[in-house]
């Protein structure tokens, strides 16, 4: 089971199946009721996770302390990775959406399969430098504020939005000053018998009651711009808080390994001046 798994992570899919196994035989399933949190932000991490069956929510507070949903993660998806490199502290919340199934590899045994596997580390450092590379393309995903913004406007909204639009449009005024101009002209040809006659008190009612509710409609319109405002304002920090957990998340990972792949290197290399003193000594 571990080879067919990993062999759907980005960070193990370049393994050879050997190594797979290798790794596949020191995962550990572990169960979580819904809603049940895995970790949460801020715990020393020393283990990552392989999404089997259900699903998960990451998410971090931001500046104000309001939780901030980052990612919805399914089968097949993976989490906790950067534990694996530091085994510092967690840097969001993971919480159990439904019952699932998890499986667990911990820092101690990836360790243990490093060793045995030095030259895995090159791949993983691969995968995570195109991780980083792709992290702008990766926003560009990120919800439109546009449809956002839909979504939270009301029929009334929408309504007075376009009103306010229509009173502010050229035709709308060309429209005005072709009526007004035709009712004083008629009014005048008409004479003693003209239905409005001057100072066309009909006339100036009329365009009375359009001007207060034409006003009503634009206090609606600059209201309801101020929320787009603030929708854009939300999505815009959202986009902003995720970029950094991103590339902090990533940089770290990276650092890590690094260090890892250096610290293999320098083990082998003394395994290897330490072997020829061995033969000359027998």
């Amino acid at each position: 089971m571990g080879d067919e798994v990993l062999s759907k992570i980005p960070l193990f899919a370049g393994l050879s199946p050997d190594e797979r196994a290798d790794l596949g035989g020191f995962l550990k399933s572990n169960q979580f009721q819904s809603n049940a949190p895995v970790f949460w932000i801020g715990e020393n991490g020393t283990e990552f996770y392989i999404i089997q069956d259900g699903s998960v929510t990451i998410s971090a507070p931001d500046d104000t302390g309001k939780e901030v949903t980052l990612a919805r993660l399914g089968p097949g998806h993976f989490f906790g990775e950067i534990s694996l490199l530091d085994g510092g502290p967690r840097t969001a919340t993971v919480r159990a959406n439904t019952d699932t199934t998890l499986l667990c590899l911990s820092r101690d045994q990836f360790h243990k399969f490093l060793l045995k596997h030095p030259g895995a580390a090159i791949h993983m450092l691969t995968i995570l430098g195109q991780r980083q590379r792709d992290t702008n393309e990766k926003l560009r995903g990120v919800r439109n504020s546009n449809d956002a913004i839909e979504e939270n406007m009301t029929a009334w909204g929408r309504l007075s939005l376009k009103i306010a639009s229509l009173s502010a449009s050229q035709s709308f005024m060309f429209a005005h000053v072709i009526l007004i101009t035709g009712w004083i002209i008629a009014n005048a040809i008409a004479g003693e018998r003209a239905p409005d006659p001057w100072p066309y008190d009909t006339a100036a009612f009329i365009l009375g009651v359009e001007a207060l509710f034409l006003s009503l409609f634009l206090l609606v319109a600059t209201n309801q711009e101020g929320d787009r405002e603030r929708i854009r304002a939300d999505l815009d920090y959202q986009v902003n808080l995720k970029a950094q957990f991103e590339v902090m998340q990533l940089h770290r990972k990276i650092d890590r390994l690094q260090s890892m792949l250096e610290e293999d290197r320098m083990t082998a290399r003394d395994s290897a001046e330490a072997s020829p003193s061995t033969v000359a000594e027998k």
